[in-house]
């Protein structure tokens, strides 16, 4: 599913977590006794304001720390990286900016519906403000990519920066060696075709979250070896520490902006960091720094699954994407909304969310591919920005078996009253195995599970509902028996 924007997000989120750790000062470095994911920004220390003379030690260290981050990465350092010291209103500008291309707004609001459709949001939550006052409170810094400038602020602490620079200088080094803007701009120019291409969506959704787990993986290796060096130890060498530190960030406790988060933006905003590092660690065992680094960066992983076990990725197996056949018969009286990759990342907390944690550890592994496709009716004029009757839904999902399909098939029918009021089982016109049928204040809903395949299609009727089933089993059909 879509996650530019909450992957951004999580980025400064996890920069002032960093820029935390500083403050603790533990009388080894090994880490910190309790980490604080996020602290609020609206304390006495954000006024204070850096002076001309910790603008330029601050500049030097900029040097120094990037000479650090490219012998700890085996990256090679190939330019000096230009540095500004900027105000919190040249921040907020370039938060509020991020919002303002018209095609990514609307991209970005239909991407917020689907999500309210799927149950992952709430039907009343603003992710724009919610966002916004993320990305205003928790920046510490960051590396601009397009400006190829290290964005220090003057209003946060010395001691505190400095482990922000690391992290963030060491995307300075992958974007000297790998060119991040290239890649990000790929990504861009699929994004602004948006829907009427809904298998080049699927194709980079998937790719641009594992691709953010290396990148911000490899960038925390880095912050805690920055940490750990006067002790002149290294993350590699403290591999408890990685399962620590995950540990730790998943029970945030003291950001009481991300503990009111709905579970899908927790869990999102950790990944790039949490299992990003874990996996880059993992890396590092196998095969040194070389596979870590610069290895990880030539053979990219593909998919969240990757990340989440990366025995997958070291065997070299990959999960293809879930491409959906061509609905051209839709157009006259829909429009395209919205398309996505649901990966083993999304699988799992749809899981957390409609059954439990449990649930989620057990069955996520199964999965097998996934994708979605929403349209909207045309000339529909739903009565409020939240309403969802309008957007029709497919969801295809790909299972290791039959019997894991059925599990499956299960949770999602058993979830539709936590999302749709008044959800009724109701007879099908036409019987068809594995088929059911609900009714619910957003349409029917339509649940078919063929062999290792499970096929969710809402909102749309009946007719259509088929012809859509029909089509996905045409191309997609159970896969062969498995041995």
């Amino acid at each position: 599913m879509k996650r530019k924007l909450l992957l951004l997000s999580g980025w400064l989120l996890l920069a002032s977590w960093m820029g935390a750790q500083t403050t603790q000062k533990p009388p080894v470095p090994p880490p910190p006794a309790h980490i604080d994911i996020g602290e609020p920004k609206d304390e006495p220390k954000k006024d204070h304001k850096i002076t001309p003379e910790e603008t330029k030690e601050l500049f030097q260290s900029v040097d120094e720390i990037l000479e650090f981050a490219s012998k700890d990465t085996l990256l090679a350092l190939k330019n000096p990286v230009k540095k500004d010291m900027v105000s919190r209103e040249q921040v907020e500008k370039y938060v509020s900016d991020k919002f303002k291309d018209d095609a990514d707004r609307i991209r970005f609001e239909r991407s917020e519906l689907v999500m309210k459709k799927f149950g992952l949001l709430p039907r009343r939550f603003n992710l724009h403000d919610f966002l916004i006052k993320l990305l205003g409170e928790q920046v510490a810094g960051y590396y601009d990519e397009k400006t190829k400038v290290m964005n220090l602020l003057d209003w946060i602490e010395m001691d505190m920066q400095k482990p922000v620079m690391a992290h963030e200088l060491t995307h300075a080094l992958q974007d000297q060696n790998f060119d991040l803007e290239k890649m990000m701009k790929k990504d861009e120019e699929i994004e602004k075709r948006g829907p009427e291409d809904p298998n080049a969506l699927i194709r980079i959704d998937e790719e641009s979250t594992a691709r953010s787990a290396v990148m911000e993986g490899q960038a925390m290796v880095v912050l805690f070896d920055y940490i750990l060096a006067p002790a002149g130890r290294t993350l590699e060498q403290s591999p408890q520490l990685v399962d620590l530190m995950e540990s730790q960030m998943e029970k945030s406790g003291d950001s009481p902006l991300l503990d009111a988060a709905p579970l899908m933006l927790r869990d999102d905003l950790l990944f790039p960091y949490g299992p990003g590092m874990k996996f880059i660690a993992k890396l590092l065992k196998s095969g040194g720094k070389k596979l870590a680094f610069t290895g990880v960066l030539e053979r990219m992983p593909t998919t969240s699954r990757e990340i989440m076990e990366p025995e997958e990725y070291l065997a070299g197996r990959k999960v293809a994407p879930l491409l959906l056949p061509d609905f051209g018969f839709l157009k006259k009286d829909f429009e395209p909304f919205d398309a996505g990759a649901v990966g083993e990342l999304d699988v799992k907390i749809l899981l957390k969310q409609y059954a439990e944690q449990s649930v989620a550890d057990r069955l996520s592994p199964e999965w097998r591919g996934g994708s979605y496709y929403a349209a909207a009716r045309r000339g529909a004029k739903p009565p409020d920005a939240n309403s969802s009757a309008h957007v029709a839904l497919i969801y295809v999902s790909r299972w290791a078996s039959e019997k894991t399909a059925q599990e499956f098939a299960g949770i999602y029918a058993s979830a539709l009253p936590s999302r749709y009021n008044k959800v009724d089982k109701t007879e099908l016109a036409v019987a068809h195995p594995g088929r059911q049928k609900y009714l619910s204040s957003d349409g029917p809903v339509f649940i078919q599970q063929t062999g290792d395949l499970v096929i969710a299609v809402e909102s749309f009727d009946e007719a259509i509902a088929d012809k859509l089933i029909t089509a996905v089993l045409k191309q997609s059909g159970p896969a062969p028996e498995r041995p």
